[in-house]
């Protein structure tokens, strides 16, 4: 009897626990499609039986999130008495990354049609992933990452909070960031989480996903239409320089093309050596200085600094990173040969 009362109790308190945890659930309540677009990603696939990101956050500090925005932009910032000390002398979050979306559709990762869509709207083509719906990805330094920073990608993996310190300590040659500065930087990244409006919707799929928020019925296909619909990682292939005699050296390179990579990429850094010791211009002296040192494998070879980038070394803590294939093609590689080529004269 005694255990038979035990037993009931221990069910009761599960039941109840699961209870609440049920009542802990994020509950969207919408009257109309029209109500949709401005809904969090993160709220609605939660509904439909989607676990909340280790990151995320019930509570969201607009005035953290501009502190966010600084440091994002300028590399330092002060909050409240806090006078905030710069998180790397060398690089800021936007030498490497955009902050917006860099394809119309969220889901194309073609590079050319990253670079066309960067080109069109005025933003660089950079060797890093756009920060626009970073808070709702689930995995970070993905694939070949591994290669160049070794066993400290285990930690930022799966952690957004710990990517992002992996990159202000090691990627930007910074230091590790302090608890309000991290946390401000989650702010921003919370602010710009992705919106049902931001993922192409067709009005069937809204009409789908609305049923499935007011009846609770066929959630799994609403939530199966959503996540389809944006980026849960970036992969990262690092493929190494090609040998000499597998390079094109632009022989059947497009050289508009290869304008467009210069112009975006190449001179969003060196060009007045704004984020290198590298000064590169768009004239022919330039254009020279990169054609002589096409071969080989120093880091001087496009086809080597481009696959492979740099390391900071002593005295030298600038340097570049690669562009992986899901960045920069090896077409689009060709294309870059091909347009220096044409600025040396050659």
């Amino acid at each position: 009897m005694k255990k038979s009362f035990l037993l009931l109790l221990l069910v009761s308190v599960i039941v109840s626990l699961g209870f609440m945890l049920n009542q802990k659930r994020i509950k969207v309540l919408v009257e109309s499609v029209h109500e949709l677009d401005s809904l969090s990603v993160v709220s609605v696939e939660h509904q439909f039986g989607e676990p909340l990101p280790n990151h995320y956050m019930g509570k969201y500090d607009a005035d953290l999130a501009e502190i966010g925005a600084q440091l994002i932009h300028e590399g330092k910032a002060s909050y409240g008495d806090k006078n905030g000390k710069l998180i790397s002398s060398y690089f800021k979050c936007t030498d490497c990354h955009n902050l917006v979306k860099e394809t119309a559709k969220l889901t194309n990762l073609d590079p050319q049609d990253r670079l066309d869509y960067l080109v069109e709207n005025g933003l660089p083509f950079t060797a890093g992933s756009t920060f626009f719906g970073i808070y709702n990805r689930s995995t970070y330094y993905n694939d070949d990452y591994y290669k160049k920073y070794g066993s400290l990608v285990n930690a930022a993996k799966d952690t957004l909070a710990n990517a992002i310190q992996l990159c202000a300590e090691y990627c930007a040659s910074g230091r590790k960031l302090v608890d309000w500065e991290l946390n401000a930087i989650l702010h921003y990244f919370k602010k710009h989480e992705l919106r049902l409006r931001d993922l192409n919707l067709s009005d069937n799929q809204k009409e789908i996903i609305l049923k499935a928020l007011q009846e609770d019925k066929n959630q799994a296909e609403a939530l199966e239409i959503i996540k389809g619909k944006y980026v849960h990682r970036y992969g990262a292939t690092f493929t190494g320089a090609k040998i000499e005699k597998e390079r094109g050296y632009g022989e059947n390179g497009d050289i508009k093309n290869g304008e467009k990579i210069y112009k975006a990429a190449c001179m969003y850094c060196h060009e007045n050596a704004r984020v290198t010791y590298l000064d590169l211009n768009d004239d022919v002296l330039s254009g020279k200085f990169l054609w002589k040192h096409r071969k080989g494998y120093d880091d001087l070879s496009i086809y080597q600094v481009v696959r492979w980038g740099t390391y900071p070394i002593a005295g030298r803590k600038q340097y570049m990173p690669l562009f992986p294939k899901e960045k920069m093609s090896d077409k689009q590689l060709e294309d870059l040969m091909a347009y220096i080529k044409k600025l040396a004269k050659k």
